[in-house]
């Protein structure tokens, strides 16, 4: 795997992790706070959002088989 795919792939998983440790966890222990659960949900966007271009990246790179 070419170090750029790896580095695709990386940053997937950890924008996945993310996502889960902020639905999971993160925005129910903010329950108590407005600020907080306003500041995860901004957060979960921009990483749901990071996620939607790393996945059509990946998917260009599979379908035109740049290397």
């Amino acid at each position: 795997m070419k170090n750029l795919h790896y580095d695709l792939v990386k940053l997937l998983h950890s924008k996945l992790d993310n996502v889960w440790r902020l639905e999971k966890h993160y925005l129910k222990d903010a329950k108590e706070c407005v600020r907080c659960r306003a500041l995860f949900g901004k957060l979960l966007k921009a990483e749901k959002d990071g996620l939607e271009m790393l996945k059509k990246e990946l998917t260009e790179h599979g379908k035109t088989g740049l290397k």
